[in-house]
């Protein structure tokens, strides 16, 4: 019964009242002494959501001695070792300042955040401003304790973050620099009392170059991508099956599901999130709040606001699939770009949208999970005035049709979904293809030794491609979002045999492999879906699966819209009534 199922701390950020309340705590302890060695400063980034704060809090239990706190953890060896000492710790959440609204509050709010940590020391602040503050405090807690200091800093970066998050007026922007320059001279007292200090930890959503916390503490440690702490916030696999058992047994006699298969599924929606590009690890909050609920949802997207990755891939004109298998290198993962300014790819990798995949000693970005990956591709949807939602009605009618194997249906449903598409919200090299723009520039581009007339034809020939080939990633991208939106699988443009199929779909037992070709309307879509069904059969696409269904969409550039369907079922080629051959 549920009534005897542990506690489970959603959303809990207090050690010890998670361990007095013998809540559900995921062992990460025999991490702390491994991360006092690696420096005096060290930093770590992680997504929002990912026990930061609680890491931050069982740290400051740790450093403080609290032993009684410890029992049965992998640290308590450690705490109970006749080496250990305890040291006074200053702790501060940057996440209660985050929204200040000016500069006189944030100092205030910090003034106050630093009064609790003398209070807490019993000893009085002092200080002309709140940097002098944080540096006196420093040094008085070392002089009243005798002994050298710890200072944690969780979500350092939340002031900035914050107001990188809204819209931008005049006032606001101005506030962004003010804030970074206050921020940055208050971390600056770190380096000035290092002396005093034995070890400082520093967590954050992203590295800003622009606050001196890194430019000043030039031997800060950064493990952020360390292998060694890959896992040190996070679920793992094992960590799933032996903290929650259960939660597992539970859930899946809720939901009717074998333990295995809940636990697959779980993977599939939870896990994926890697911070070395090798270990795979599940969001806790997604998890915690999965057990909670025994019900598939998307926890993480939903517990902070949607409203700006909604905003952002609109105003970027991005589309759900366009960072998939994007190869990146060690210095973009390290060093994304500030948040505000990054580029798309960086500010979805800080935010958490995007994880990294390592394969033959490179990294590339890859969305974590389905979780993530529906809640993207919905938001990708929405801002083409497109309602659609995984548990929704079309969502819920495509994944019937794909288990029916009912092209003509899917296909419906796709032409549906283009004809909703707002004029303006096309592609604006499918809307107005410039006739002889294209050329005018690839001309230019060109340096060879051709005639004027042989140049021009080799510029129309190379603009004709590029057209085509934007307008397909545009359509592409519609049918991927929707596809993953309604519980598919979708891998764009994968590795196959000898080629690459725009869309491979993997629902249950069945795969699709579909091929879009872009026509100048719909007299010549017929020839181009033979064209696609051609190329499918020629490189064998799909052919990894067993009986794949092969379906070759001409998208009509003047239609902008399906003009011609052909498909192939169990080796038998159909058209998609109404459009068929003469």
């Amino acid at each position: 019964m549920v009534q005897d199922l542990p506690v489970l701390p959603i959303g809990w950020t207090d050690f010890e009242e998670l361990r007095q309340n013998n809540a559900v705590y995921v062992d990460k302890t025999m991490y702390f002494p491994k991360l006092m060695e690696k420096g005096k400063f060290v930093f770590c980034a992680r997504p929002r959501r990912f026990g930061k704060s609680l890491t931050i809090s069982a740290l400051d239990a740790f450093c403080s001695g609290r032993a009684d706190l410890f029992r049965g953890l992998a640290a308590e060896k450690d705490m109970l070792s006749p080496d250990f000492i305890s040291n006074p710790v200053i702790r501060l959440n940057m996440l209660d300042v985050a929204d200040s609204g000016s500069i006189e509050h944030l100092e205030t709010q910090i003034q106050d955040c630093l009064g609790d940590n003398a209070e807490r020391h019993d000893i009085s602040l002092r200080g002309t401003n709140f940097a002098n503050a944080f540096s006196c405090l420093i040094k008085d807690v070392r002089k009243a304790s005798g002994q050298k200091i710890v200072i944690l800093i969780d979500e350092y970066d939340a002031p900035v973050v914050s107001l990188s998050s809204k819209e931008k007026s005049a006032y606001d922007a101005q506030l962004l620099i003010d804030t970074r320059d206050a921020i940055g001279s208050f971390y600056t007292k770190i380096k000035a009392r290092a002396d005093d200090i034995k070890f400082a930890f520093i967590t954050g959503i992203t590295k800003f170059s622009g606050m001196d916390v890194f430019s000043k503490l030039n031997n800060l440690v950064d493990i952020s991508l360390e292998s060694d702490f890959a896992a040190f916030m996070g679920y793992t696999k094992r960590e799933i099956k032996s903290n929650f058992p259960s939660f597992i047994k539970n859930s899946s006699r809720k939901l009717r599901l074998s333990e295995k298969g809940l636990l697959r599924q779980i993977r599939d929606y939870y896990d994926g999130f890697s911070f070395d590009g090798k270990k795979k690890l599940y969001n806790p909050f997604s998890i915690l709040s999965f057990f909670n609920f025994s019900e598939f949802g998307k926890y993480w997207m939903q517990s902070g606001s949607d409203g700006l990755i909604k905003k952002f891939l609109r105003d970027m004109a991005l589309t759900a699939d366009q960072f998939e298998g994007m190869e990146v290198d060690k210095d973009f993962a390290r060093n994304p770009g500030d948040i505000d300014i990054a580029s798309p790819e960086g500010f979805l990798f800080q935010a958490g949208y995007l994880t990294l995949r390592q394969k033959n000693h490179s990294l590339y970005l890859q969305y974590p999970n389905f979780e993530v990956r529906q809640a993207i591709s919905a938001l990708f949807l929405a801002n083409l005035n497109l309602s659609w939602s995984g548990g929704g009605k079309s969502g819920k009618k495509l994944g019937m049709l794909l288990a029916a194997r009912d092209v003509s249906g899917i296909v419906d449903i796709f032409w549906r979904l283009y004809a909703g598409i707002c004029y303006d919200d096309h592609s604006a090299i499918d809307k107005d293809p410039q006739p002889g723009k294209f050329e005018r520039d690839l001309s230019e581009a060109f340096d060879l030794d051709l005639t004027i007339d042989d140049l021009q034809r080799r510029a129309s020939e190379l603009a004709d491609k590029i057209r085509r080939r934007i307008g397909e990633g545009f359509y592409r991208s519609v049918l991927h979002a929707a596809l993953w939106a309604a519980g598919a699988k979708v891998y764009p443009e994968s590795h196959e045999f000898i080629g690459r199929p725009d869309l491979k779909v993997v629902y249950g037992d069945l795969t699709y492999v579909i091929e879009l070709k872009m026509a100048d309307d719909a007299n010549s879509g017929i020839e181009a879906a033979r064209a696609g069904m051609r190329q499918m059969r020629k490189k064998k696409y799909g052919l990894a699966s067993e009986n794949p269904i092969r379906v070759s969409i001409a998208i009509g550039r003047n239609e902008r819209n399906i003009v011609a369907c052909l498909f192939a079922i169990d080796g038998c080629e159909m058209w998609v009534s109404p459009v068929i051959p003469e």
